[in-house]
């Protein structure tokens, strides 16, 4: 997976950058409103290892339940 800037004007979308080694690809596009200031697109200030825990996914994930989980076939990701 890569993530890559672009634009898109006119009904086109323009890579500012090459996919590296890709020839073919599904996209999944996150479109910012242009006319919206950039310091609202920032993600807010957070303590994400107290939220993680908060949610009780910490005791999900400190355990051996997942380790048997093919992680690739449950979202339908193809190994590299």
């Amino acid at each position: 997976m890569q993530a890559v800037k672009a634009l898109y004007k006119e009904g086109k979308i323009q890579l500012l950058e090459p996919l590296k080694g890709i020839t073919e690809a599904e996209l999944f596009i996150i479109v910012l409103d242009k006319a919206e200031p950039t310091a609202n697109r920032s993600l807010p200030t957070t303590h994400s290892e107290q939220d993680f825990k908060t949610l009780g996914l910490g005791s999900f994930f400190d355990t051996n339940e997942d380790n048997n989980v093919d992680w690739e076939d449950m979202f339908d990701v193809k190994p590299r």
